[in-house]
């Protein structure tokens, strides 16, 4: 179990109220909602990331907690307090990449806290607003990670080793599904939560999992109350770009009136790619390392 669902429920729900609370500060007057979907454990991290800070006065993207997903949040929730000031906003949880989507789509929802695929976005249709692309194409690097006792994964030192593994991800995300799959992985296990799969890796019911590689000295992945490992010196690259998307709401088009464009600017003078890199998303310890199925990073095991 997580340290977040082991929280008395109480607790939980005053800590993700706090983080949007302080999204836009003590003094902001609510003149309208903005409902963020957003993952129970970025919503979580995100909390502690902020802790007392005001998000309007945020300039780094680096320390405890800190990550990729984190980070988005982050500059969204800013952007939001800068460009609609007054606007309350409420963190609403949904684990599942696809229900988010499906929720954004009804109106449910009026905004994305988190990047998602630009091809799943177009798969929605008028019913979705998207930013411009954070992550661009070809930029999203990732790690296989594996349990620290799993020596059959640390020891793939072969493309036919590698194939040979048992990996686990979501089909509904379409970039990792659709890697794995041109990767050639013989046993590819499908589940809907970024929980199950931890745990699957951990339990040993799966090899390995897809994952950016964290700012932590060792590369090493601290997620559901588990320790995960990278296999050191190979790397995926995830197919396509990301972007934050809105729903056609009314709060949903206010954010892409203003907050899109806000964050289009900060694209262009390459301040989310410094976030990016401070949260330890573009890592410069990984960045020599070869990228398996990028022909100009080529390995050679």
């Amino acid at each position: 179990m997580s340290h977040f669902q082991s929280l008395p429920r109480l607790k939980r729900r005053t800590l993700l109220a706090a983080a949007g609370c302080a999204a836009l500060g003590a003094r902001a007057q609510a003149h309208s909602l903005l409902r963020v979907a957003v993952p129970d454990d970025v919503a979580y991290d995100y909390a502690l990331f902020l802790g007392r800070r005001d998000v309007r006065a945020l300039r780094s993207f680096g320390g405890p907690h800190a990550r990729r997903d984190v980070a988005e949040l982050a500059l969204l929730l800013r952007e939001v307090a800068r460009t609609l000031p007054g606007t309350t906003v409420q963190l609403v949880r949904i684990d599942s990449y696809q229900r988010a989507m499906l929720e954004l789509r009804a109106g449910r929802v009026d905004v994305l806290g988190t990047t998602v695929w630009s091809t799943d976005l177009q798969a929605l249709g008028p019913h979705a607003l998207p930013s411009p692309a954070l992550v661009a194409e070809g930029d999203f690097v990732v790690g296989l990670y594996t349990a620290p006792d799993n020596r059959v994964a640390q020891q793939a030192h072969s493309l036919g080793a590698l194939q040979a593994l048992r990996a686990v991800s979501n089909s509904d995300w379409s970039a990792d599904w659709r890697t794995l799959q041109a990767l050639g992985m013989r046993s590819l296990m499908d589940v809907k939560t970024w929980r199950q799969m931890v745990l699957a890796v951990a339990r040993g019911r799966a090899d390995v999992l897809l994952a950016p590689f964290p700012a932590t000295p060792d590369l090493a992945l601290d997620a559901e109350g588990q320790h995960l490992v990278p296999l050191r010196g190979r790397a995926l690259a995830l197919v396509g770009a990301r972007h934050l998307a809105a729903a056609t709401t009314p709060a949903g088009q206010a954010v892409a009136a203003q907050v899109f464009p806000a964050l289009a600017a900060l694209v262009s003078t390459g301040a989310v790619r410094r976030a990016y890199q401070e949260c330890g998303f573009y890592n410069p310890r990984t960045s020599a390392w070869p990228v398996i199925n990028d022909k100009t990073r080529p390995w050679r095991p």
